[in-house]
């Protein structure tokens, strides 16, 4: 497929009230291309705090009503549109986030990825002019039963679902990354059967983080950060120490837009049309509880720093959640993706959350 420029037309960007598409919208942006932020709920207090940032941005157009849970909401964000980055998805409480949804976590989480995106294949076939889809996945839809091996290299070419018992697969449990599998595996179907209208790039990011730009952005991974630099507790998924897998936002929504305006092959690249997203610098991966606190205390010396328990260990002593090697060699070859130090990324999401009001970091004595 041919690359796509800022002459091309429009691009459309779901989940833009959230911390990923919130970043993509301004990468977009700031690099000249019309953007249509699709956003499903303008009256929502996290719907206007998106606007009242974007809306600053050169060349944004909101466009309200796109919901995943909705067929043909995105039809009208899409017409006309040269790509289409989808980021739009459903990881927290269904019941508070999604009032059309079934109001069961798992079956939400699970059909917001698979239906929903769907719903974004069929609206990018009503469009006749979208050529690529730049969907971002997530290391879950990669790690898979290997994970006991901790020297085993991970590449584009893991799945999450080798090696794993179906039982498991198909439990409530696992709803997310069987949700990221599927819906990986039905773009990658759709782009090939529209015969050459568009075709599909994933991205397998890790834990997403870095720099705030405004308050509905907070998440899961950026709030614990966040609670450590203000001298708390964690407290999600539970106070224990866990490792933590980063990617910088930035680093992420950039490769979306490279591999958007690259002529590369994605599709017969090793691996797929995929690219692992990885960012923890030389280490695999950070220790909430000693890593990232080490890393704020040297930019913040005169602040208290929150704790992680971490006597809940793994068999191998480490806290768990150790997701072996692995890098972003290929999208730093295929696409000139580049990968700042983890340092910078906590850095700045503590900087920008003291800026934004969020956390008030506690001065040492």
């Amino acid at each position: 497929m041919p690359a796509i420029t800022q002459k091309d037309g429009p691009v459309a960007v779901t989940g833009v009230s959230g911390f990923t598409g919130g970043h993509m919208v301004r990468e977009l942006s700031l690099q000249g291309y019309h953007v249509r932020a699709c956003l499903r709920d303008s009256q929502s207090w996290r719907g206007q705090d998106a606007i009242n940032y974007l809306q600053a941005l050169p060349n944004v157009e909101i466009v309200d009503g796109c919901d995943l849970f909705e067929a043909g909401s995105y039809h009208k964000a899409f017409a006309g549109c040269s790509s289409v980055f989808h980021i739009a998805t459903v990881s927290s409480n269904s019941l508070t986030t999604q009032p059309k949804g079934s109001g069961d976590v798992s079956t939400d989480v699970y059909d917001g990825l698979v239906k929903g995106t769907q719903n974004v294949v069929d609206a990018i076939n009503a469009s006749k002019t979208v050529k690529r889809l730049l969907y971002t996945s997530s290391t879950s839809a990669m790690f898979n039963a290997k994970m006991a091996d901790p020297d085993y290299h991970w590449t584009e070419t893991d799945w999450a679902h080798h090696g794993v018992s179906e039982q498991y697969w198909n439990s409530p449990a696992a709803s997310y990354n069987r949700g990221k599998v599927d819906t990986e595996n039905l773009i990658f179907k759709a782009g090939v059967d529209s015969q050459g209208q568009w075709d599909a790039v994933s991205f397998l990011s890790g834990m997403i983080c870095g720099r705030v730009l405004f308050k509905a952005q907070l998440g899961q991974w950026t709030e614990q950060i966040g609670r450590l630099a203000a001298g708390l507790e964690v407290n999600w998924p539970t106070p224990n120490d866990v490792y933590y897998d980063m990617i910088d936002v930035r680093d992420l929504v950039k490769a979306h837009r490279l591999a958007a305006e690259s002529s590369v092959d994605h599709i017969n690249s090793h691996g797929g049309p995929r690219y692992l997203l990885h960012g923890c610098g030389e280490r695999s991966t950070l220790s909430l509880g000693e890593d990232i606190p080490e890393i704020i205390a040297r930019y913040f010396p005169r602040y208290e720093i929150g704790t992680a328990d971490n006597s809940a260990q793994a068999d191998d002593g480490n806290p768990p959640w150790h997701n072996g090697n692995h890098s972003s060699d290929k999208a730093k070859e295929l696409l000139g993706a580049t990968i700042r130090p983890v340092e910078e990324t906590i850095r700045d999401l503590v900087e920008s959350q003291i800026e934004l009001g969020l956390i008030k970091p506690i001065l040492k004595s």
